[in-house]
């Protein structure tokens, strides 16, 4: 039986050639893309699922009140880890994440930055990763012992066993030599947590002195936990006030500063711009781009319904004779129902195809190693879109056509007329509203994204150059940034040599990716005021084109206003001051300093943000004498920043690179572009503007084929009205208006509907920017102009056709 339904399937599909492959390219299409899209959202969700017992893992939030409200972040104490352990008893492991680089030998000779996380030992025994030689208990228990991934394994020793071999890192003033002791495979793609290595966090006492690690007001890097049992995270929680109480002493307010527990599974999808360590995506992301391929589906399925409907007269005849030799309402239901499933099943094999095909696209769009990997939950999926589809495109037609009365089709009375007319230019305009929403959001998007783009920052950003210089060796933070410094300017006094160069800043933080310091001092009324940080050298105003609205810029000069800062215009709003100058900020334990000028403000975060009070200063001993919190953003090694006097840029790279080689020989040389960091931060942005647009062209384009379809059966099924108004002296113009009235109403309600209600959706992805504009309504208009004169183009040329057919031929069986 049912192979008699597969054989009458494929011969009404074959019979009906352009409908069934307006159908079949605009699911292809839809699926294609949907595959892709709902295989990436089930990705995301996936994050860190690979750790066992990954429910009792929990990374630990701190809480803070700043001067009016309370700030949140996941950078903790180094102290919080061994006090978690030792005051709460459901705790059975901990660990600090501590980011830091630092330089190692490759070879005998040649130096590359390393990345690597410093981590308690407990590290392997709380998370999932998987250890192929060396123990989890006894790893990272060595201070000079090292786990390394395969990949950084492969980079250091080639194919060689890594085991027991030694890497010479730098640590303070000396390079120290580290055994590997373990050896992962590479991490899963859906980690949130990332390293190329792991080092003992007892190599902390080289970067961060021992008063800094005991103290609860300096954050460095995330501590994560791993519980007796999931439940046990309310009473960890209700603890941790009796235990700040108990570690700050006179210190302790209540409700001003304590911890909360964060499961793991909920780290990755956040919306929090503060994410740590841990790679995060949006979730509004993930709804959105689920929604964009629900809607591309929904077309698709419109497409097939609204044709099928149309096929009406031609297939109620087929219906009128099959009741008539006996078939039931739900065999007819079935043969319907397994076109339509059919269709899907050929649009899912197509649509597999295309998914491979645009993959690459797709992680390149997204920066994500996505693989289309088959198993239970894609099947699932997979399974569910073939159901779905069938359910939604076929549904209708299929309970509608074998509803058909035999005596009313075979007696040539049967008209569809009435009340089926309407549900097909409803759904022909429910087409035309999503394409047009989709058009306007991504119309918005682009233009927001060209306003970011074009925004005056306040600073210079063309032909500058950030070339980053190692870390020098110190006895503690300060002297370390000192020293750095000290370095970095040799190598800047080389370029400002060369003609080529007009000028040359050190910094430590740069623009676009939020890495100005944070830090924050009580003032004499009890307030904490926070600020953003940065260190400075060289020309650094000068080579960004900061504007100076009052006061002089920092000497140059090495040693030279160690004790000058300067301020910009929102940090002097901030403190009351009419002329800051001569001014001290406003805290007791500061060393002597002198506030030598104020800067215009500028841009230091990204649009995202406000602008905030910020600090620019030459020497790290002022600022650290007096603050009382410090959150790092950035690697702490400077930045040489050059702007080069031509535009032969290969020219001006290898200046660069020789200078480089003459200055630090051992060094390997690293650089990037100013306004390529700059713009990096609205990469995520633009990745979902490029996605709507192609979901806004594919959706057209199966709305046009659904169009053109919908226009072909309209004009067929009155081609004997057109022949009559043809021999009564209807001109070709007169009956192309007559058809194009009718699905001009339908494409302008779907622009009226689609407009509003895209202002009223981009209205909140517009609230995330500090800086926002909409287009103009003249934007708005000439897309409604095109969309209209889309549809004319469409129609004009079906029914064009249909006029110059000779009307004898149409008419001869009358």
């Amino acid at each position: 039986m049912f192979k008699n339904y597969f054989k009458i399937a494929l011969r009404n599909l074959a019979k009906s050639k352009l409908h069934t492959g307006i159908n079949l390219i605009g699911l292809t299409l839809g699926l294609g893309v949907s595959i892709l899209i709902f295989f990436f959202v089930q990705f995301e969700s996936s994050f860190d699922n690979f750790h066992e017992e990954s429910d009792r893992i929990f990374r630990v939030e701190r809480h803070e009140k700043g001067e009016e409200e309370m700030f949140s972040g996941f950078s903790t104490p180094v102290i919080t880890a061994p006090t978690f352990a030792a005051e709460f008893p459901q705790v059975t492991h901990t660990t600090r994440l501590i980011g830091s680089s630092a330089q190692a030998y490759l070879d005998d000779e040649t130096t590359q930055t390393q990345q690597f996380l410093s981590v308690s030992p407990d590290f392997l025994e709380i998370f999932g990763f998987k250890l192929l030689q060396g123990t989890k208990e006894q790893a990272l228990k060595d201070k000079f012992g090292v786990v390394v991934t395969e990949e950084t394994a492969k980079k250091y020793f080639g194919d060689a066993n890594p085991m027991g071999k030694s890497i010479r890192i730098q640590m303070g003033d000396n390079y120290e030599e580290y055994q590997v002791t373990g050896l992962l495979e590479d991490l899963p793609a859906n980690s949130s947590i990332k390293f190329e290595m792991l080092v003992n966090d007892e190599n902390l006492d080289f970067s961060i002195p021992k008063q800094n690690q005991e103290s609860w007001y300096n954050v460095y890097g995330d501590t994560y936990v791993k519980l007796n049992e999931a439940q046990s995270k309310a009473a960890v929680e209700a603890g941790v006030d009796p235990m700040m109480k108990k570690v700050l002493g006179e210190n302790y307010k209540a409700g001003e500063y304590f911890f909360t527990l964060q499961p793991i599974a909920e780290i990755h999808l956040s919306d929090n711009p503060d994410t740590g360590m841990a790679e995060t995506t949006r979730p509004t992301l993930l709804w959105i781009l689920a929604g964009i391929a629900f809607l591309i589906l929904l077309i698709a399925c419109i497409n097939f319904t609204t044709m099928a409907i149309g096929r009406s007269t031609t297939r109620a005849k087929e219906v009128g004779v099959r009741k008539t030799m006996g078939a039931e309402f739900g065999q007819l239901v079935i043969q319907f129902l397994t076109e339509a499933f059919l269709v899907t099943v050929a649009a899912l094999v197509l649509g597999l195809i295309l998914a491979e095909v645009l993959l690459p696209t797709f992680n390149e769009l997204f920066d994500k190693k996505l693989e289309l990997v088959y198993g239970p939950t894609q099947i699932l999926i997979l399974l569910g879109l073939v159901l779905g589809i069938t359910a939604l495109a076929g549904a209708y037609p299929a309970f509608f056509m074998s509803n058909l009365r035999p005596i009313k089709v075979l007696k040539g009375n049967l008209s569809i007329r009435f009340g089926k007319q309407g549900l097909r230019k409803g759904l022909v305009a429910f087409q035309f509203f999503i394409s047009f929403m989709l058009i306007a959001s991504t119309l918005i998007m682009v233009h927001q994204m060209n306003a970011i783009r074009d925004y005056d920052l306040g600073f210079d950003q063309e032909m500058i150059v950030l070339v980053d210089v190692p870390d020098a060796p110190g006895t503690n933070f300060r002297q370390t940034i000192s020293a750095s410094f000290a370095q970095a300017e040799i190598y800047r006094q080389a370029l400002m040599g060369r003609s080529e160069i007009l000028s040359a800043g050190i910094t430590i933080a740069t623009y676009g990716d939020d890495s100005f310091w944070d830090g924050g001092f009580p003032t004499p009324d009890e307030k904490q005021f926070n600020f953003r940080l940065n260190f400075i050298g060289g020309d650094y105003v000068k080579t960004l084109g900061l504007e100076l609205v009052k006061g002089r810029d920092l000497n140059p000069q090495i040693g030279a206003d160690s004790s000058g800062v300067l301020i910009n215009e929102t940090f002097a709003k901030a403190m009351g001051w009419d002329d800051p100058l001569g001014e001290m900020l406003p805290s007791n334990k500061i060393k002597s300093h002198e506030i030598v000028g104020v800067l215009k403000d500028f841009n230091h975060n990204s649009l995202y943000k406000e602008i905030e009070p910020v600090i620019l200063a030459k020497s790290p001993d002022v600022i650290f004498s007096g603050i009382n919190t410090l959150m790092i953003h950035s690697a702490t090694n400077p930045k040489v920043m050059v702007k080069g006097a031509g535009t032969d840029f290969e020219a001006f790279r290898a200046l660069l690179e020789s200078e480089w080689e003459r200055v630090f020989p051992m060094e390997a040389f690293s650089f990037n572009f100013l306004d390529e960091t700059v713009q990096k931060q609205y990469v995520a942005d633009e990745r979902l503007g490029k996605m709507v647009f192609l979901a806004a062209c594919i959706a057209i384009l199966i709305a046009a084929m659904g169009l053109f379809a919908m226009a072909a059966l309209s004009i067929a099924g009155r081609t004997k009205e057109i022949g009559i108004r043809r021999v009564l002296g209807a001109s070709s113009w007169s009956i192309s208006w007559m058809f194009n009235k009718e699905f001009l109403v339908i494409t302008i309600i779907g622009v009226v509907v689609a407009l509003p209600l895209s202002l009223y959706f981009m209205q909140s992805w517009l609230e995330q920017f500090a800086v926002k504009e909409w287009p103009s309504w003249v934007n708005f208009l000439l897309l409604a102009i095109g969309g209209i004169a889309f549809t004319i183009a469409v129609i004009s040329a079906q029914s064009y056709r249909a006029t110059q057919m000779n009307p004898v031929k149409t008419l001869k069986d009358e």
